[in-house]
């Protein structure tokens, strides 16, 4: 049999760019009686008004009176003084009249940098 050489170059040009996802963990307690399903978007805003919107999960969460929900999200900036946080709760696709959550405790953890 002949084996014939396969030579291939790949172009890594494009993924020089690609934009470094810093981690956080989420830690949500809710007090709403009634079981409710969606996504979380957060938004971290710095002390010089700086915003940054976590990236897009892609699965949804499911939130119970008294249950501690983690979820993991990601930004592409990284955020080092922190002056406000603003959570955004959404069913997106799920059918049914608009809905709040109401969270009893929520913490806000960096995986990239855990020290703070």
């Amino acid at each position: 049999t002949h084996c014939s050489l396969l030579r291939s170059f790949f172009d890594s040009h494009d993924f020089l760019f690609f934009p470094a996802v810093y981690n956080y963990l989420l830690d949500i307690t809710t007090w709403d009686k009634n079981i409710r399903r969606g996504f979380i978007k957060v938004k971290i805003i710095d002390n010089d008004g700086n915003t940054v919107e976590s990236q897009k999960n892609s699965e949804a969460s499911t939130f119970q009176q008294y249950k501690r929900v983690k979820i993991m999200i990601g930004f592409h900036r990284d955020m080092e003084k922190i002056a406000k946080i603003s959570l955004t709760f959404s069913t997106k696709t799920f059918i049914g009249p608009r809905k709040k959550l109401r969270i009893l405790q929520m913490k806000l953890k960096s995986l990239n940098n855990p020290e703070r």
